[in-house]
């Protein structure tokens, strides 16, 4: 079933499929500030597609030159459950293991700040995978996912002059 309910991207049982002791080192899974950081989390993979996808999209869908710079993404169109790993390393790398290192200087980088590096890392490389492959958006709103609605970001590697 595609996510286009404006759902979290994801919830604590897809952060432990990847890091089974997540939650094993003083936040809870059912936490507050956990919690914000699903949130966080959605909120940060939206603008991301906002700023970096939706241009790109509605450039090649609209073809009203009018409608170009009036036509708002509609965040519950988007299937986020293609966002899945994507939003599991973006949580951990940008709120949840951040919120529990102690940021030492480079040397002496504790557990949390190393592996907050590397799932920083996975989440870019992720991101950009699913941009090349094509994001879902239910433009016709009726709940499945057509060829003609699954656009990627064409262009990527393309040599600008």
């Amino acid at each position: 079933m595609a996510n286009y309910t404006g759902a979290n991207v994801i919830v604590a049982g897809d952060v432990t499929k990847y890091q089974p002791d997540a939650f094993d080192f003083g936040i809870a899974s059912t936490a507050t500030e956990a919690t914000n950081f699903f949130a966080q989390t959605t909120n940060d993979i939206l603008r991301q597609l906002r700023v970096e996808w939706w241009p790109v999209y509605k450039t090649n869908v609209y073809t009203d030159i009018t409608v170009l710079n009036t036509a708002e993404m509609d965040n519950t169109k988007v299937n986020l459950d293609q966002f899945e790993r994507a939003g599991v390393y973006l949580f951990l790398g940008r709120f949840f293991l951040t919120a529990l290192t102690k940021f030492r200087p480079e040397a002496d980088k504790d557990r949390f700040e190393r592996m907050s590096e590397y799932y920083m890392s996975e989440y870019n490389k992720e991101f950009r995978m699913i941009l090349e492959d094509g994001v879902e958006y239910d433009a016709t709103a009726d709940g499945t996912i057509q060829v003609n609605e699954r656009e990627p970001l064409h262009g990527y590697r393309r040599l600008n002059r």
